[in-house]
Parts: structure tokens; sequence; C-alpha cells
């Protein structure tokens, strides 16, 4: 019995594993200068986005950075998405300024998947903090210095979270 056990947490591991920690290949000879290029890069972007939130920020960190720099460049270029920064958001990444691409990824993540509602700061947002608030728990202590204010956020509910932006959105 305590085999089956043991196997049986050996294949969800690999299996979680291999769901969560998927390895992202660059695509090579990027190219971004119109807005062509942007939409073709959209699935890479995407794909980057993924990996970086489900990848510890201690795990290959060359790569990381190569990855941070193509989302980076990606979303301050391309023509059909504009992520709205304000000081709150920015509040959270004062201590951990490697979570401002969690929430820019977040952000952008919404937008290229829900292209009518691309524009709905408050939903872009919640998507922009979520995926901050991942990071943030993923990697706490283990890069990541604890912030209490992150702590707060991730008390609150669906609902009160919607609230909460709502009020420093409109």
């Amino acid at each position: 019995m305590k085999n089956i056990k043991s196997i049986s947490i050996i294949i969800l591991f690999l299996t979680t594993k291999i769901m969560f920690g998927q390895d992202f290949e660059m695509p090579k000879n990027i190219k971004l200068e119109q807005k062509s290029d942007y939409i073709k890069y959209e699935k890479d972007v995407l794909n980057a986005i993924n990996w970086l939130e489900n990848t510890s920020i201690l795990e290959q960190t060359n790569k990381r950075e190569i990855t941070s720099a193509f989302v980076s460049k990606w979303i301050m270029g391309t023509p059909t998405i504009s992520v709205g920064l304000q000081a709150f958001q920015m509040d959270f990444t004062k201590k951990n300024p490697e979570l401002l691409l969690s929430f820019l990824g977040g952000w952008t993540r919404f937008a290229i998947e829900n292209p009518s509602e691309k524009d709905d700061a408050i939903k872009a947002n919640i998507e922009g903090l979520k995926s901050l608030m991942k990071v943030y728990s993923a990697n706490k202590g283990k890069g990541i210095k604890k912030d209490n204010k992150i702590e707060k956020l991730m008390k609150l509910s669906p609902e009160d979270l919607k609230e909460w932006v709502r009020k420093r959105v409109e």
C-alpha cells in the first residue's frame, strides 16, 4: 500500500511539474517593429508570462532575465494593448520591484485573452493583481520579501478585491 502511495505521489509531482513548469522556448530572431509583428508574438508572450508566473524567481535566472526583457519590450511596444499604471499598483512593487512585471503580465494576459474587454481597467487591474499575488505567494521568503500591503490584499474576497480596485480606478 505504501508503494502505491509513493508511486502516486511521484506521478502527481511529475505531472504537476510538467503542467506548471513547462519549459518556455524563446522565439528566435524576434522582430518587433510593426503592428503585425506584435500580433504574431501574442502566443509567445502568453507562454512567457505563464512561464514567468509559474517558475521560481530563483530558478533559471538567466532565462528569466531574457524572458522578462522579451515580455517587457512587447508590452511597452504593442499598439493594441495599453496598461494603465497608477500609484496604488506601484505601492505593491516598492519592496519587490520584480513583481511589477507580474502585474503587467497578468494585465496583458487578460487583454490578449479577452480582446473585447481589454480596456476594462477594473478587470485588467484585478488580473494584474492576481498574478502579482500568485508570484508573491510562491516566492515569499525565496527571493521575495514579505510585504504587509500584499498580505492584506490577499485576504480580500473576490468581491472585496473588485470593490477595492473600483475605488482606486474610477
